[in-house]
């Protein structure tokens, strides 16, 4: 029987990045913060695109969506 690797902790893997804990406004603006918020944001089909061009046509789809609903 074969069971599936469940880590004991997050890993890079997981496909989610970690977000630094902040204090002020001006860190939740520095980019170390922001970038790793907003890609955990992002749906897991679109995280694992398999190429580039299906990465922007997914997250064209996904702002598009998010900025008209």
């Amino acid at each position: 029987m074969i069971l599936q690797y469940e880590p004991c902790r997050p890993l890079r893997s997981s496909g989610l990045l970690s977000v630094p804990r902040v204090r002020t406004k001006h860190g939740e603006a520095a980019f170390s913060f922001s970038a790793p918020h907003l890609w955990n944001k992002l749906s897991e089909g679109l995280r694992s695109a398999p190429t580039i061009n299906s990465f922007k046509t997914r997250l064209k789809a996904f702002l598009f969506s998010t900025a008209f609903n």
